[in-house]
């Protein structure tokens, strides 16, 4: 039984028996959990089914309501395991469970093949009525997670600051601590509803139109506003510049990976398998960029394992090591400001220092059973087509001269996805053309 995906389940509708036998399964292995849920309208549904199936075991419920995913993963610090009611980004017919170890990282995929093999075998054992658990309400949650965060900010100046929330649950607090550094806050779509009336809790550029619009007008009178948009549980970041553009994502991270690294010193920054070459160019050679798979599970093991400060996707999920070890887009926006004043200059200005490469993607219709014959012709083939030897931590990435190619089977569809980038549009064009005509050919070869 395959539940679990790159950032735990994620279902349309999902089904109440699922959580029921998650939160069962769980309760196998530990004796106290905290909980959590983002604004999601069947989230009292699936937070009711998941308790009940951890009671079932024997097992202490600590439920701190509707919070952000990082409040939940910073909580996680006083229980043994933390479970978030979330399907993060999707649409609102999703919701989703995603499981937290006590230190704030993410489940592994080996944890989650340990919880989806119980379910497999029905290897449950049910309390009986006189050692069911119980449910204990906590309502200090926000208030030590606020206190957390603040005590690791370093912003003296006073920043103008649009905050789109998206209906989600960073509601409840992201504007409030842009408030605390000084801010001026405008809040946008900040109050609770999991239908998201306000916009999709997925931060694109489609999605931000009308925050866009609202930045660029404030700004006709040079007030130098900048926006910081969450998505529907709190974990992602995405900035809006003096001028009203969506920060590009990689470049976004490549500004703040020097940033961490001019300030602490730190030679490391983790990233993502699919994140621009512009990082490594604008960084150097002194500072060493790892790569991982796609996820921040896989970010947040190699932040343990390097000893690194930050770890980042280009999607905006950025984990703060010295601080949490949860995706946390909550402080990666006030830690935006923060870099905007270790710098003195505009977010437009330190985006357009950054180089701009040509992205494009695509993606290409494959069956699970078939992800791994298919990668495996990719691999093998695709370094005589593209003369190189590819980095296989999460697909195949093949590095060339002026560009890269990264074909990887997706995580949660069935899809082969196709990334490249390349320094200008011809090469670009040159590399996905070529990608998927051998994406194909390996498909072909599997008829």
């Amino acid at each position: 039984m395959r539940l679990f995906g790159t950032s735990g389940i994620r279902m349309k509708n999902l089904d109440p028996q699922i959580a029921y036998k998650v939160g069962f399964a769980v309760s196998q292995k530990v004796e106290d959990v905290v909980v959590a849920r983002d604004s999601r309208t069947t989230g009292d549904l699936i937070k009711s089914a998941l308790t009940a199936g951890l009671l079932s075991g024997g097992a202490t419920v600590i439920d701190i309501g509707i919070v952000p995913t990082p409040t939940l993963g910073f909580s996680t610090r006083n229980f043994e395991v933390g479970v978030m009611i979330t399907a993060s980004h999707n649409p609102p017919e999703y919701n989703g469970i995603k499981l937290f170890n006590r230190d704030g990282t993410p489940y592994s995929p080996e944890e989650e093949r340990e919880i989806e093999e119980t379910i497999s075998k029905n290897n449950f054992k049910r309390a009986d009525w006189s050692s069911v658990g119980e449910v204990l309400r906590y309502e200090n949650a926000l208030r030590e997670y606020r206190e957390h965060i603040l005590k690791h900010l370093s912003i003296s100046r006073s920043f103008n600051v649009v905050v789109d929330c998206a209906n989600g649950a960073s509601s409840v607090i992201s504007p409030h601590l842009f408030t605390d550094v000084g801010s001026h806050v405008i809040s946008l779509n900040a109050h609770l509803d999991g239908r998201f009336v306000g916009r999709m809790p997925e931060p694109n550029k489609e999605n931000l139109q009308e925050t866009m619009k609202v930045v660029r007008g404030l700004n006709e009178r040079e007030s130098n506003y900048i926006g910081i948009a969450h998505d529907g549980d709190g974990d992602r970041m995405v900035a809006i510049d003096e001028r009203g553009r969506m920060a590009d994502f990689d470049k976004l991270l490549a500004i703040f990976s020097k940033y961490i690294v001019e300030k602490t010193g730190s030679k490391v920054v983790i990233t993502t398998v699919d994140a621009s070459m512009s990082l490594d160019e604008y960084l150097g050679d002194k500072v060493k960029v790892v790569r991982t798979k796609v996820g921040d599970v896989a970010v947040s093991q190699a932040l343990s394992k390097y000893n690194a400060l930050f770890g980042g996707e280009p999607s905006g999920t950025w984990i703060h090591g010295d601080v949490h070890l949860t995706p946390d887009g909550i402080l990666s926006g006030l830690r935006v400001l923060e870099m905007m004043e270790y710098f003195d200059e505009k977010l437009c200005i330190l985006l357009d220092e950054v180089p701009s490469y040509v992205n494009l993607r695509e993606k290409i219709p494959c069956e699970e059973c078939k992800k791994s014959s298919v990668m495996k012709y990719v691999i093998e083939y695709g370094e005589r087509i593209f003369q190189r030897t590819p980095e296989t931590v999460d697909g195949a990435r093949f590095n060339l001269e002026n560009g890269w190619i990264l074909i990887r089977p997706s995580g949660t569809e069935p899809y082969i996805r196709i990334r490249v980038e390349g320094k200008d549009n011809t090469i670009a064009k040159d590399l996905l053309e070529r990608g998927i005509k051998l994406v194909r050919k390996a498909l072909k070869n599997e008829l």
